[in-house]
């Protein structure tokens, strides 16, 4: 999450330039050192949050009702950081980072995580709805004369050469091997959420044409990464060797002489038996444990409150 945070301050500070440059106004110092210190003030609002969260969810609190007060404090942290023209994303990665930390509480996350795809969905469909494909090839929606499409085209490539010197770099300061440092770049392109995110944000703020032209570049942008993302990620896995199919090199045997070594049917019982033993004896994920458990905690309500007025009815 270091990366987002270092995004959200840099987005911040460049769209403050970006607005003042659009309006004529003076570039100066409380360009740059405005926007850090509101991302400050919400970064200690919504910590303060999180802890209102741990006062108020307590674990003898039901489900829903654990879901009702996290959904009123995650959308009234959000309106304030509207009302005052600040992004909400990064006091709410503090909200959650106090959370869990002062309470150790995993399972709010989880059932979390069975309400968040519809919110998601609509997310991406609003952003897609936002996409003018048009706009990449009319000539009225160039700036300064350069077509979109070739801005879209060189963002997608300097985007591509910065992850990658990035992580060259970063691997040769800490000292990687020479698989890691010189593949690791390719698991780095794939990009969306926070971008997207950050994008209608600008589009909102900058308004007009320069905020159609910011949203259809990063939108354009984010569908081809997605599109070459995630071959690049597992290109990158099979060329640091860090993920194989080979079942001799995720679990090698131990060194046997050519009296004793066993034929390939034993060498592959020997191996899948390793295997079992290194894997956990889980069968299901703490996600599906914490929803399990939750609707197990609604039955069992519902079924108390059934008894109760079967109960009333017989007095009466």
């Amino acid at each position: 999450a270091y990366d987002d945070i270092v995004a959200l301050l840099a987005y911040s500070i460049a769209i403050s330039i970006a607005i003042a440059s659009t309006t004529g106004a003076a570039v100066g110092f409380g360009s740059i050192v405005l926007p850090i210190l509101k991302n400050l003030g919400v970064l200690a609002l919504g910590g303060v949050w999180g802890l209102f969260m741990k006062l108020l969810i307590q674990k003898k609190r039901s489900t829903d009702n654990r879901l009702i007060i996290s959904l009123a404090l995650i959308l009234s942290f959000c309106g304030i950081c509207s009302a005052m023209d600040i992004s909400p994303l990064l006091g709410c990665m503090a909200m959650g980072t106090v959370y869990i930390n002062t309470s150790g509480d995993e399972k709010l996350f989880m059932q979390l995580n069975y309400f968040s795809p519809p919110i998601l969905l609509l997310f991406f469909v609003r952003s897609g709805a936002s996409f003018d494909l048009n706009a990449l090839i009319k000539p009225s929606g160039a700036i300064g004369g350069v077509p979109l499409l070739l801005i879209g085209v060189l963002y997608f490539f300097v985007r591509i050469i910065g992850k990658y010197v990035g992580a060259f770099l970063g691997c040769l300061v800490t000292k990687k091997p020479k698989e890691t440092r010189n593949y690791f770049g390719l698991a780095l392109i794939p990009q969306a959420g926070v971008a997207i995110g950050l994008a209608a944000i600008g589009a909102r703020a900058l308004g007009g044409e320069m905020g159609v032209a910011l949203e259809t570049i990063i939108l354009a942008s984010s569908v081809l990464y997605e599109l070459v993302g995630p071959g690049c990620a597992k290109l990158s896995l099979y060329l640091s060797k860090s993920y194989s199919t080979k079942l001799e090199e995720i679990v090698p045997l131990e060194e046997t002489t050519e009296d004793t070594r066993p034929n390939m049917v034993e060498q592959l019982i020997e191996r899948i038996q390793i295997i079992q033993q290194e894997l956990k004896a889980e069968t299901e994920s703490a996600e599906e444990r914490a929803f399990t458990e939750a609707a197990q905690t609604h039955i069992e309500a519902m079924s108390l409150q059934h008894a109760r007025f079967l109960s009333g009815g017989r007095r009466k």
